[in-house]
């Protein structure tokens, strides 16, 4: 199974996350992705003006497991498995003597605050998207309200659990591990619960009062924690001290994730480059057996040191490097849709997990599948345009393999997948698009009498993007539109795809 999400990340950076997931009843899983971006020819990106190497410059990625699935409410209730996990992981680290074990349970004391963080993390930012699905009145006060008491509980049952180390003389990375786990949950707290107030005083201020009072209590009292414990917090107008806050949020943040965080090592990818130095060694070759029989040939008919063969050789010469330069054309024409640029090799705990192929290409219309120019669906006008004037088109392509469940599995969580981050930065594209704004102008009404009154109109590109998934016998497909300005994307929206 794939799917993908989009968002903005800032003004000139599309974070593309596609989420594979495995098929436990499988030794491997394989996906293929195909990516069509239809670049309007006006902006003349093509592949002079824009080479596979600043392509990939523009473009990061990261390969992280997909974080294990809990209801807020599971955290430390209803089997409660991210605590239990974590208390266990504690008392075998404090009960240990031996020197050598107790290394390794470090190493999953840590692991384990990072998984309850994590979790607790996505298992918030889901809640509250659920409370903002919700339908019905009391069935979203009933929310807020399981939303205020897990907290509470989390927090509590949370920073009980200090306890354990505090009774015992440990190492100093022993108390710096929780502390940096219970700031983060502070401010994960703090974002999340003002995400809800916002929302609900926005909205729903006279209906959930109640609700409002207690959850400014929540976010109160834990301010009141923060400063006892001196973790960092916003003040209104200290510049400096909120830059500290943001920092410190991003590194901890960054620090959290890291055990999600797959290793990856980059490399052209070898079937592709063996591949080609067999063909170009074929090109060469061929031109060189044209330029041996135009010599012998013509040393058998006029001789040696004579005018006829000096001449023969020269222009066989000219020749045999014209005819292998158009070989190694020719069959690089051939291996681009088949072979990739690089290979990722991914891999946790040293044990490799799998591998993801990328390539990239400038194709023209008759390189484009007929279903996927049809979602493209191109208007009355831009057809007309595009007949004088080809919209560029990039095809990105990637191919994933995850050959090995039993790493997906951990002794604790079980790993439904991994999810691939991509950010595109589109710096470059913008810089070749004109000037934001447009000076028109209309009459403030409709008669004799109406002023001249000056518009100031937007001037946007739009960019689309229509990815096709392969897995198995499936095949999907999703289409993306980007409002692009000079200054950077305005909207990223999903369109509909018209099924004939």
């Amino acid at each position: 199974m794939v799917d993908i999400e989009t968002y903005i990340r800032n003004s000139f950076s599309l974070e593309m996350k596609t989420k594979f997931s495995i098929d436990e009843n499988e030794k491997f899983s394989e996906f293929d992705i195909n990516s069509w971006i239809f670049i309007p020819n006006s902006l003349d990106i093509n592949s002079s003006t824009y080479s596979k190497n600043q392509f990939y410059s523009d473009v990061k990625s990261k390969v992280r497991f997909i974080t294990p699935i809990y209801r807020l409410e599971e955290i430390v209730n209803k089997g409660a498995i991210p605590y239990n996990n974590l208390r266990a992981a504690m008392l075998a680290l404090c009960q240990t003597l031996d020197i050598e074990k107790k290394e390794g349970n470090l190493y999953e004391y840590e692991f384990q605050l990072k998984m309850f963080m994590a979790i607790f993390r996505s298992a918030i930012r889901d809640f509250i998207s659920e409370v903002k699905q919700a339908n019905d009145l009391n069935l979203m006060k009933e929310k807020v309200q399981l939303f205020i008491d897990s907290i509470e509980e989390i927090r509590t049952k949370f920073r009980q659990l200090r306890d354990i180390i505090s009774y015992r003389q440990e190492e100093e990375q022993v108390y710096n591990y929780f502390n940096f786990s219970d700031e983060f949950l502070s401010y994960a707290i703090l974002q999340h619960s003002f995400l809800l107030l916002n929302y609900l005083e926005a909205s729903f201020k006279n209906q959930f009062s109640d609700l409002i009072i207690y959850l400014k209590d929540l976010i109160l009292t834990e301010k009141e924690y923060m400063a006892k414990n001196g973790y960092v917090d916003l003040i209104q107008g200290d510049k400096e001290n909120n830059q500290k806050v943001i920092y410190r949020h991003l590194m901890l943040n960054k620090y959290i994730e890291s055990d999600l965080i797959l290793n990856s090592t980059k490399k052209r990818d070898g079937d592709g480059v063996l591949v080609q130095q067999i063909y170009y060694s074929l090109a060469a070759g061929t031109s060189m057996i044209f330029a041996t029989i135009v010599a012998f040939s013509f040393q058998q008919k006029y001789g040696n040191f004579t005018m006829p063969l000096f001449v023969a050789l020269v222009i066989s010469y000219i020749l045999k490097d014209r005819i292998k330069e158009l070989m190694r054309f020719y069959f690089a024409g051939k291996l681009g849709g088949k072979y990739f640029d690089h290979k990722t090799a991914i891999s946790i705990k040293d044990e490799k997990v799998g591998w993801i192929k990328e390539a990239v290409d400038f194709i023209t219309d008759d390189k484009v599948p007929e279903e996927v120019l049809n979602i493209r669906s191109r208007s009355a006008l831009l057809e007309v345009e595009n007949k004088i004037h080809n919209e560029k088109i990039i095809l990105y392509r990637k191919k994933v393999r995850l050959d090995n469940i039993n790493a997906m599995k951990e002794e604790t969580y079980s790993f439904e997948g991994i999810n691939d981050i991509v950010n595109f930065n589109i710096t470059r594209i913008a810089q070749r698009m004109d000037n934001p704004h447009i000076t028109g102008y209309t009459l403030s009404e409709l008669s004799s009498k109406g002023q001249v009154e000056m518009v100031l109109a937007d001037k946007v590109y739009y960019l689309n993007v229509i990815v096709q998934f392969k897995n198995l016998d499936q095949v999907a497909y999703r289409r993306f539109r980007m409002l692009v300005q000079r200054t950077g994307i305005q909207k990223i929206e999903e369109l509909p795809i018209e099924v004939d």
